[in-house]
């Protein structure tokens, strides 16, 4: 039987550090590259698909389920949030995700201009489709 030779040209999955070593240091600078942005893309989960469990990802246009057979989106640019002059952000989608509704301060009426204050709760149907509701906080009344 032949010994072990330490040096025998093959690189362990210890130390493998990504680059392949017939190619330029600059297609292996690209390669590292396009690792680490996929790398980044995976990890920038902002809740869990209340649809299917999926981690949902922030898209350009949406935050959508990760899962292609899902159909599960939260729209950046909705109508909904436009009617009451706010946008759908990263931190609203997250709380929606996290706990199905979020308080907004400082909403707009489209119809009077007054501004108010509301809960907006998210429900989705069969299909993955977002809908929203707007709840009023209860008011205080004052004792005459």
């Amino acid at each position: 039987m032949g010994t072990i030779n330490e040096d025998d040209g093959w690189i362990s999955a210890d130390d493998y550090d990504g680059d392949i070593p017939f190619l330029s240091d600059e297609e292996n600078r690209m390669r590292a590259v396009a690792r680490q942005a996929k790398e980044d893309s995976a990890n920038d989960s902002i809740g869990v698909c209340p649809c299917c469990g999926t981690k949902v990802v922030e898209k350009d246009m949406a935050y959508f389920c990760d899962n292609m057979d899902c159909s599960f989106a939260i729209w950046k640019d909705n109508k909904f949030f436009q009617a009451i002059g706010k946008e759908m952000t990263k931190d609203i989608a997250e709380e929606f995700l996290n706990c199905g509704t979020v308080k907004l301060m400082g909403c707009k009426s489209r119809k009077t201009g007054k501004t108010f204050n509301c809960y907006v709760d998210i429900t989705y149907d069969d299909e993955g489709r977002v809908q929203y509701e707007i709840r009023f906080p209860e008011r205080k009344f004052r004792r005459e």
